[in-house]
């Protein structure tokens, strides 16, 4: 099969690890990769579709845990063969997910992934637009219903989220990015009163208010509101997130989403910007197939929207990558798509 490797440090280098990491010039296409074969129960064996850009990972320690690694761990696709006789999976099915970052494989033509990493690919949504979905959707979904302690909707309540009594207040950073898109939808449908925060009012305010949100600012503007949120979730990171301990009510919630704002709680509490009774929160996406299947229903219900900000085919991994981690101005992921 063809995939796109990592390869090492040219010869008389540093080799590459995530304090010095490898350039997108070392992404090449390689031929006659072998397909990997289900060997444990719950492997499926995907005939990948589309998987998607992640910013920075060429940075993750998990990039150099071998050589010749294979990016990759959105994806969309279809099956090609179960393990297990039992599987809830058979050949041909259409499915969309996410496999475990220490797994991560799918800028392949073939990838493994497992039973509880998958779900039904929604149906009103091609491959390319799938794929887009998995991990921000994922992380949106856990800092919202399992972290945020808000409620989750069921589907129908979704569709009448006018219904739905607005007694929360929840504040999104970043809303108008890859990842605040999907924070902003999953509020409003959870029937939240939605904040949404960028950089730009002109650029972003019909945007976000399209996907829900009740009000839109800029960040600027946050001073106002000092106090008011029973949810802050951050995905700026930075001088924002530490200014966002005041945004929050006290016995409050305050999640960040940055990578690099995994050690904020210890670091605001050595500065003296946390607060006792804030529940500060740091966490990485685990991903369920749970999740997947509710986003899913959710897309085919017409109360969530995927954003594709690109597409490119597997031979331009190189130039994407670049892309996807400079300044652009389209909305969503950028996805390489393989037929």
């Amino acid at each position: 099969m063809q995939a796109i490797r990592v390869h090492p440090a040219p010869s008389g280098s540093p080799p590459y690890t995530p304090s010095n990491p490898a350039p997108s010039t070392a992404l090449n296409l390689d031929h006659n990769v072998p397909i990997p074969n289900p060997s444990q129960p719950q492997d499926l064996l995907i005939r990948v579709e589309a998987t998607t850009i992640i910013r920075d990972m060429l940075t993750w320690p998990e990039t150099y845990a071998h050589e010749y690694a294979i990016l990759g761990s959105d994806f969309s696709g279809v099956v090609t063969e179960v393990y297990s006789p039992d599987s809830k999976f058979k050949r041909g099915d259409a499915v969309f997910g996410m496999t475990d970052v220490n797994r991560a494989a799918t800028w392949a033509e073939y990838t493994i992934a497992k039973e509880d990493e998958v779900a039904l690919k929604p149906t009103a949504l091609d491959f390319v637009s799938a794929a887009a979905m998995p991990l921000s959707a994922s992380t949106a979904y856990e800092a919202l219903f399992e972290h945020a302690g808000i409620a989750r909707p069921t589907v129908d309540q979704l569709q009448a989220q006018s219904a739905l009594m607005k007694d929360q207040r929840v504040l999104i950073t970043g809303a108008s990015g890859a990842l605040g898109l999907y924070l902003v939808q999953m509020a409003a449908g959870a029937g939240v009163m939605v904040v949404a925060a960028s950089s730009s009012n002109s650029r972003n305010g019909d945007f976000l208010r399209d996907l829900g949100a009740d009000e839109v600012v800029e960040y600027s503007m946050l001073e106002d509101q000092r106090g008011k949120f029973d949810v802050v979730i951050d995905v700026v990171g930075g001088d924002l997130l530490k200014k966002c301990w005041g945004f929050v009510k006290d016995k409050g919630v305050l999640i960040s989403l940055e990578s690099a704002s995994y050690d904020f709680v210890e670091e605001h509490r050595k500065l003296g910007l946390s607060r006792d009774g804030v529940r500060a929160i740091f966490f990485v996406v685990k991903g369920s197939s749970e999740a997947l299947r509710y986003i899913a229903d959710a897309v085919d219900a017409g109360a969530l929207q995927s954003f594709v900000a690109g597409t490119f085919p597997l031979e331009k991994a190189q130039e994407a990558y670049d892309i996807a981690n400079g300044r652009y101005s389209g909305r969503g992921k950028f996805i390489l798509s393989l037929r």
